[in-house]
This record gives structure tokens, C-alpha cells and sequence, in this order.
């Protein structure tokens, strides 16, 4: 089922299926992907437990072997509905015999979206409702979408709001390679997109210092940021030749190629103890 929010001339839609935002706009603009399955099914989905890939789509805890898909299992899980207002709606997912099949930890996980006009707030609330440390990590993967029938890909370009120097690491079959690409920013606050940019799969930051990431065009004066909440690594991203950008900020990221596969070592994992919670999201803003 897809609900409906709004505020002024500006609405937004969700689905249960995966609590994934599939559409903001105004009355005469739409501002996500369409989620095309011939491109990409995808629209705005939440990682969690795992942000990107396991190698060999495994993991090791507790003496026990783990299989998990790609940005784990919470996008394609049933979301109960919290509560629902015009402006704001929550979605809550708990933990059950089927996700402990994959994921041996209990949990909430809720997520609000709420429209203040030209803002899209989303929220992430991680509950461990368990009595043992919980380990996980939790991202945002939002597409939205990029007018290329009037005008060349290479109009648009990303804009941090800091300046950024770091290193680009690339990604081989979904795991993060050892070598990166050197500063490929080098105190610079804007990365220009291309035909080829995204050939070699993601570009994946780690660590970075800014918090709204901006994509414009220089031509039409398109302006959409995303306000990442204090996620310390980001993802951007797109299926080479289609007419969307991704910017994912992250809790966490996909394994390296080298990984040993214990999710008590797996770099970037939140430990959360039983009783607390984990609050993070981000925002939309056009």
C-alpha cells in the first residue's frame, strides 16, 4: 500500500513495502526517480542492517555463519504502519523468527517522513530491544531524478558544502577494492558528472566533513541538496546512461575484498546496547 503525505503545493509517497520513499514533488515537479525496473527497480531504499555487500553475501557472529542479499533485508520487509497524520506518517519494522534467521539480534526500526513544504524530513530510529550489544549499520540510498532531455548530463554536478580532500574508493562486484583513487578531491567542493563517471560502479567517500550534499545544473539552474544527517561516509551513484543520480549517506559501507567476514571486525559497524537507541536521518530540500 503507498501513502500519501503533504504540505502546501509539495506531497510525498510511501510505500509499506520496504518503508521506501517513491515520490516528492510539487505541483509541477517530480523530484524522485521512477523506479523503472528496466533501469533500476529502486527508489529511495533503507539499508540496514548492512549498508552495501557482504563478501560472498556472508558474515560470521558468534560461531554461526549468515547469509544477507545486497544493503540487507529491511527494503524488502513489510513495514507496519506507527501512526499517520496529513503531514507525517511513521513505519515501524521489528525483528521476527525470519530476520533472526539472517540477523541474530532483536530490534525496532522505525521510520518517519515528514513534509514541512520544500522539505522532506526522514527520519531513522533504531531500537535494540534485545538483551545482548547489537551490531549494525544503517544508510540512505534516495534517487532522484535528472532532466537530461534538455540538457547533457555534464550541466550537472555535485557541491558539498565543505571543502573536501579524499580519496575515492571504487567498488569490484559490489566489495570495496584496497587501492583508491588519491584525493580525488583535493580541497575542492565539487564534482562534475559525465557519461562515464559511474562506468566503474559507485563512487564511495569515507569520512567526509560535510553535511549538505547539492546537486545542480549549471544550465537550468536545477538545485536539490540532501542534508545527511551526520552520516560520516557517502555513496553516489548511478546506472551508467540513466537519468538519475543517487547521494546515500552512511552509517557503514559495503566489505572490502579482503574481508575476514567476523562482523565483530567489520569496519564500520554501530555496537548498540541493549535498552538504547540509534537516531540519525536526513533531508531532502529543494
Amino acid at each position: 500500500m503507498i501513502h500519501t503525505i503533504s504540505k502546501g503545493n509539495y506531497s510525498a509517497q510511501i510505500s509499506e513495502l520496504g518503508a521506501e520513499l517513491k515520490s516528492f514533488k510539487n505541483k509541477n515537479t517530480e523530484y524522485m526517480w521512477d523506479g523503472n525496473p528496466d533501469i533500476w527497480s529502486g527508489t529511495a531504499p533503507v539499508l540496514f542492517p548492512i549498508v552495501g555487500k557482504l563478501k560472498n553475501y556472508e558474515y560470521y557472529y558468534d560461531g554461526k555463519t549468515y547469509k544477507m542479499d545486497q544493503h540487507g533485508f529491511a527494503r524488502k520487509q513489510m513495514f507496519d504502519v506507527y501512526e499517520k497524520k496529513k503531514e507525517a506518517i511513521s513505519f515501524i519494522l521489528r525483528s521476527s523468527d525470519e530476520t533472526k534467521q539472517i540477523y541474530p539480534f532483536d530490534f525496532e526500526l522505525i521510520i518517519i517522513f515528514e513534509i514541512d513544504n520544500d522539505i522532506l524530513t526522514v527520519s531513522y530510529y533504531v531500537l535494540n530491544i534485545g538483551s545482548n550489544s547489537m551490531l549494525f549499520t544503517i544508510g540512505s540510498h534516495p534517487a532522484f531524478a535528472l532532466q537530461t532531455k534538455s540538457c547533457k548530463l555534464s550541466d550537472y554536478y555535485i557541491e558539498f558544502d565543505k571543502k573536501e580532500t579524499t580519496d575515492c574508493y571504487r567498488v569490484d562486484d559490489g566489495l570495496l577494492l584496497n587501492n583508491t583513487i588519491p584525493q580525488f578531491m583535493n580541497n575542492e567542493k565539487i564534482i562534475t558528472l559525465s557519461n562515464s563517471i559511474f562506468d566503474a560502479d559507485a563512487l564511495v567517500f569515507k569520512n567526509i566533513l560535510s553535511n549538505l550534499i547539492t546537486i545542480k545544473n549549471k544550465v537550468t539552474g536545477y538545485n536539490l541538496s540532501v542534508k545527511t544527517g551526520g552520516a560520516p561516509h557517502l555513496g553516489i551513484w548511478s546506472k551508467p546512461g540513466a537519468s538519475y543520480v543517487c547521494i546515500e549517506p552512511w552509517f557503514g559501507f559495503a566489505d572490502a575484498v579482503n574481508t575476514n567476514g567476523d562482523l565483530t571486525q567489520k569496519e564500520g559497524m554501530i555496537r548498540l546496547e541493549p535498552e538504547k537507541r540509534f537516531i540519525t536521518g536526513y533531508q531532502i530540500i529543494v
